[in-house]
């Protein structure tokens, strides 16, 4: 299977836009006073210290694959 350049660089794209609505989606919950206490909190810092950063990682990944022509 055969993965193109274009599909690599839209993966990391998608991956982009998915940390962004996530993030703003937690956001506006706790804005709007919707999700607050142990939970809320919990799960913001584990988004932030842990998934988001991952996420963004792999996206950079993703953007430094490099191809070869054969």
């Amino acid at each position: 299977m055969s993965v193109s350049k274009w599909q690599v660089a839209q993966a990391a794209q998608d991956i982009r836009t998915a940390e962004v609505g996530l993030t703003r989606i937690v956001q506006e919950l706790q804005d709007a006073g919707v999700w607050s206490g142990a939970d809320a909190d919990r799960f913001q810092r584990e988004w932030n210290d842990l998934v988001r950063g991952r996420l963004l990682s792999a996206a950079a990944k993703l953007d430094a694959v490099s191809f070869i022509t054969i």
